[in-house]
């Protein structure tokens, strides 16, 4: 039996769902990790959901081949098999909770709504602060990146500027940049990140790596705070700003 329409006020109970692409609509971030899109659907979960998938269309024109069920909400919670949203009146709750679906979703690796967004970490070597006599190993940048690292580290190095006049470069780095140094970068910071959350937690733990190993660090300071108080470290040792 087919849902209610949307129409002159009716109600409209709709699901959160997560529905598998086919691989060939283009490439994956994981390759473990399908490409997937988030709908709300007027289609339970379970038979009625998979009947719709393999019979419907719409699914057919969406490229849709299979129900991703282990990355949707619970049965009990928000938009799961046995708690709709009731649109029109619940429009705000659904949006609101596709949006935060979608972003755990990429933060596990899955290429969500066509988005193939990665991060990457990188270290750069700037020239020596005056009056360091050989006290510490070095001085270095780090950052964290979703752009093709040799663009990244060309802006830093040629101190580029968007159309609006905004700096898209460390001053500090700007300034003493010598050369990159990824031969420096630890291998536990090598893979790929998947979230902007985790790439800025990976950059503040790659400074403070860094730093534990005698480097003087510029950069990672989002949460180098909040790192510091999580791993119990003096929030005022070796702290560069």
């Amino acid at each position: 039996m087919s849902e209610p329409s949307n129409i002159l006020g009716e109600t409209q109970r709709v699901w959160i769902c997560v529905l598998k692409m086919s691989d060939f609509t283009g490439p994956r971030r994981r390759e473990d990790r399908p490409r997937v899109v988030v709908k709300a659907l007027p289609k339970r979960p379970g038979l009625e959901l998979d009947r719709w998938v393999k019979t419907s269309r719409r699914a057919k024109r969406m490229r849709v081949v299979n129900v991703v069920y282990e990355a949707m909400p619970q049965p009990a919670q928000p938009g799961g098999r046995d708690n709709p949203f009731i649109k029109p009146t619940q429009k705000p709750d659904v949006d609101a909770a596709m949006k935060l679906l979608r972003q755990q979703l990429r933060c596990d690796g899955y290429t969500v709504n066509g988005d193939m967004t990665v991060w990457h970490l990188y270290i750069i070597e700037l020239t020596p602060l005056s009056g360091d006599s050989g006290g510490s190993a070095g001085y270095l940048y780090v950052g964290q990146t979703s752009q093709p690292l040799e663009d990244r580290i060309r802006q830093h190095r040629e101190g580029h500027h968007n159309p609006k006049g905004q700096r898209l470069h460390s001053l500090a780095c700007h300034k003493r940049f010598l050369r990159p140094r990824l031969d420096l970068l630890p291998s536990q910071f090598s893979q790929t990140l998947y979230c902007q959350e985790d790439a800025l937690t990976a950059e503040a733990d790659l400074r403070l790596a860094m730093e534990a190993d005698g480097f003087v660090v510029e950069g990672g300071t989002e949460k180098l705070g909040s790192r510091r108080r999580e791993l119990g470290i003096d929030s005022d040792k070796g702290a560069t700003q």
